[in-house]
């Protein structure tokens, strides 16, 4: 019953900061849906309430340091571990978590092309773009706070080698990878489909960060992070989704929008006519 409660108290935590991150982000991009004008100054790409949501997931995170030793033992029951209900269930969240949703990233973009929508292909890509931001921001961190995962000893949550990490995979456990993956894509994919079908928003923003959660369950499960590593990954992937969607929205003719994204996909007999638009400014 102890390690029972000590897990649902952390799930508590990574849900609690995951829709704090979200909540705020979300009040911080409301100024930037639409495109700016001449007479309108663009917004900025990082706000200080980004400022803040930040220092309050870090805080959360190193908060939760002291309870990782006791929620990595209640995930590691023998119990738990032999249940194999249990473990294929995550083992397929955590496939769907990574590689899945940089596949889903890249097939989105791709099928957009073939299906001649310009929104889908769009989602793809925005995703994709979530994932390489949140992606860097996160080897660094690895590499350079250089913390021990849980496997190499369970009873020592606060093993840290600054450095290590760039070339220990053993020592580059904080954030979690996988679970920024899963946290930047379902940013961008629920501001994405809120701007481009808005009544599917109610269903894919929660089934998506859902999913995130979970992969974040699977990961400490698997016994690669703990619990402070797993809501360190979903802070930084969450926000990676938002500047990069307040970016295309402040600057919708960007580089990566001309190059990546037609200006058009027009259907023709026996295919698609596909349009770019390639002016550098």
């Amino acid at each position: 019953m102890i390690h029972t409660r000590i897990t649902v108290r952390a799930l508590s935590i990574l849900a609690g900061v995951s829709i704090a991150t979200v909540s705020c982000s979300q009040l911080a991009i409301s100024q930037a849906t639409v495109a700016p004008d001449s007479a309108h100054p663009r917004p900025a790409l990082f706000t200080s309430r980004d400022a803040a949501v930040s220092a309050g997931v870090a805080a959360a995170a190193v908060a939760l340091m002291s309870a990782d030793r006791s929620i990595d033992h209640s995930f590691q029951r023998p119990g738990l571990q032999s249940n194999t209900g249990v473990r294929r269930t995550l083992d397929a969240i955590n496939f769907i978590g990574n590689p899945g949703a940089i596949a889903f990233s890249a097939g989105t973009y791709f099928v957009g092309l073939g299906m001649h929508s310009r929104p889908i292909a769009t989602l793809g890509m925005h995703m994709g773009e979530a994932i390489v931001l949140g992606g860097v921001v996160t080897e660094v961190l690895k590499g350079s706070v250089g913390r021990a995962r849980p496997y190499v000893d369970p009873t020592r949550p606060h093993d840290f080698h600054p450095g290590k990490g760039f070339t220990n995979d053993d020592y580059a456990s904080f954030p979690s990878g996988d679970v920024m993956v899963a946290f930047a894509a379902a940013t961008a994919a629920s501001r994405e489909v809120k701007d481009s079908w808005p009544g599917a928003a109610k269903y894919v923003t929660p089934a998506s960060y859902g999913v995130a959660a979970l992969v974040g369950v699977a990961r400490m499960y698997k016994n690669m992070h703990w619990a402070s590593d797993v809501v360190a990954g979903a802070g930084v992937g969450t926000l990676s989704g938002v500047l990069f969607e307040r970016y295309n929205h402040a600057y919708p003719n960007n580089v990566f929008n001309r190059v990546f994204l037609p200006a058009s996909i027009t259907p023709v007999r026996g295919g698609a006519q596909v349009a770019w638009s390639l002016r550098l400014r």
